[in-house]
């Protein structure tokens, strides 16, 4: 369960802005439950983030993701004399110079942890990770560049085995999981368990999705794509043939790139042939998957990680949620998350979107002003997260959508008539003197 999560200097994310999952108003319908060793908080299973075009939305979301991928993967997969990728703030040279921040509240098992890290192009400068299990803070380590990592007397586990393996560029975290550090595993397990989805993962989505069907729940896949109401009523996969001439050509790609062929199946590279089945009035007739449209490709590729989040309580991250779906059916998504019957197990969604018809009065997942987030640009392209709870709000009464769009919020493009007037008169001019 995700609390609170902090990006500095990530993209346009110049100075420090932090999202909030903790429910400001009483949701006793809607809140995940009660935050443990607290009397009332509680967490939300939705957040949004609506704002005009290039104003910060997908770079909130990707600061998530890229914290969750240095945890899983900078012990194991980065090369130890290689930089760290990172995306500083690039519109300032002096502080795309400085190093990024990543920080995280979360819930695992009950117990409430702080978890964070501070890393320039060369090193992780800090990390640190604290639990409360009594509300009071219990250090588990802490890692400054240079010095030694200094650990909590309740951390048991090879803390100076991992602490030798650890590289400069490297998270003590990452390292801890790759050394069985039994002790730190569910930390590491809750960062693991995010999922990501924007357009460039679309195909590894699909691919989930259709592991899921064959290993999970075939069922549960075709009643959420009927329930989309696409006309679609199922599926079929199958793999092509690998012959000995493709097994051929591909050792010899394999070869030529220096790889060697024992690692890699060649069978796993292969896309699968789809064949998406509707009903007619003339029977169930079958489509190629290439022949779908896009939404019906997008929603599919979804399908797989809505269901594993919901079914395993897990984080579901979506960049451009209102991309390719229809806007009702992007509120369906979100009730998913908001309703406890479908959500029973504390999962938790967070988007971004253009689509204001989900601020609606009337909208069918209703997002209270609590799950409401905006982002906007300042002058020097820097972003600003705040919440709709800093504007007065009547739950309820008021039409926040409309108080949107008419600039009450803030985070609303604005356009420059002037600039259109410009244009057009300079292009008329051209044209007079090229004729």
């Amino acid at each position: 369960m995700l609390l609170r999560f902090a990006a500095t200097n990530h993209a346009s994310m110049r100075d420090r802005q932090e999202l909030s999952m903790v429910a400001i108003d009483n949701h006793p319908d809607l809140a995940l439950g009660k935050i443990p060793q607290t009397e009332n908080m509680s967490a939300l299973p939705v957040v949004g983030i609506f704002g005009p075009n290039a104003s910060g939305k997908s770079n909130t979301v990707d600061a998530l993701a890229y914290m969750r991928w240095c945890v899983v993967t900078s012990h194991q997969k980065w090369l130890p004399d290689k930089p760290i990728s990172r995306r500083p703030f690039l519109l300032d040279g002096e502080v795309s110079e400085r190093p990024s921040e990543y920080e995280a509240d979360f819930i695992v098992s009950g117990v409430r942890y702080n978890y964070g890290f501070v890393c320039s192009d060369e090193e992780i400068i800090e990390e640190w990770l604290f639990s409360y299990p009594e509300r009071r803070r219990r250090t588990l380590y802490v890692r400054k560049s240079g010095s030694p990592i200094s650990f909590g007397s309740t951390l048991v586990g090879p803390k100076k085995l991992v602490e030798k393996s650890v590289r400069r560029n490297s998270l003590f975290l990452s390292a801890a999981a790759a050394n069985n550090f039994e002790a730190l595993q569910p930390v590491y397990r809750w960062f693991d368990r995010i999922r990501y989805a924007s357009s460039s993962n679309e195909k590894q989505r699909l691919d989930f999705t259709l592991h899921y069907m064959e290993r999970h729940d075939r069922g549960a896949v075709i009643d959420l794509l009927s329930f989309a109401d696409l006309g679609v009523v199922d599926m079929s996969v199958s793999k092509p043939e690998v012959t000995p001439e493709m097994i051929d050509r591909f050792k010899a790609m394999l070869d030529m790139l220096g790889v060697d062929e024992g690692e890699v199946d060649p069978e796993n590279y292969l896309t699968p042939d789809i064949e998406v089945k509707h009903k007619t009035s003339d029977g169930i007739k079958g489509l190629p998957f290439g022949h779908e449209s896009t939404g019906t490709r997008t929603w599919l590729s979804l399908t797989g990680p809505i269901l594993q989040s919901l079914k395993q309580g897990r984080i579901l991250v979506v960049d451009e949620l209102d991309a390719r779906l229809h806007s009702t059916l992007s509120a369906e998504l979100v009730r998913l998350f908001q309703d406890p019957i479908t959500n029973k197990n504390g999962a938790q969604l967070i988007f971004n979107s253009h689509d204001t018809t989900l601020l609606g009065k009337n909208a069918p997942c209703r997002l209270r002003r609590d799950q409401v987030w905006f982002a906007e640009k300042d002058d020097d392209g820097a972003t600003h997260l705040f919440p709709l709870t800093d504007y007065r709000v009547r739950e309820g009464i008021d039409n926040v959508q409309r108080g949107y769009l008419r600039g009450r919020y803030g985070a609303v493009p604005f356009f420059d008539d002037t600039l259109l007037i410009s244009a057009f008169a300079e292009r008329e001019e051209t044209d007079g003197t090229r004729h």
